[in-house]
C-alpha cells in the first residue's frame, strides 16, 4: 500500500486515467474528487460490498476484475 499526505486542492493520478483530487477537510472527515474515463466503476467500499452480497452469492467484500 502506498500512503501519501496531500493538502487541499492536491491531486493524485493513478495510470494517466485516474485523477483523485483532496477537496476539503474537515475534523476527521474528507472530501475527494475522482475522475476517470467512461466505462471505469468507482465504488464505496460498503456499496460494493452490500451489491456482492445481494447480487451474484460473493462473499461481501470480494472483487472480481473488470476487464
Amino acid at each position: 500500500m502506498l500512503v501519501l499526505t496531500r493538502k487541499v486542492g492536491e491531486k493524485i493520478v493513478i495510470d494517466n486515467r485516474i485523477v483523485i483530487q483532496v477537496l476539503e477537510v474537515k475534523g476527521n472527515r474528507i472530501r475527494l474528487g475522482i475522475e476517470s474515463p467512461p466505462g471505469v466503476p468507482i465504488w464505496r467500499e460498503e456499496l460494493l460490498a452490500r451489491a456482492g452480497d445481494e447480487s451474484s452469492g460473493r462473499p461481501a467484500g470480494e472483487l472480481t476484475a473488470v476487464p
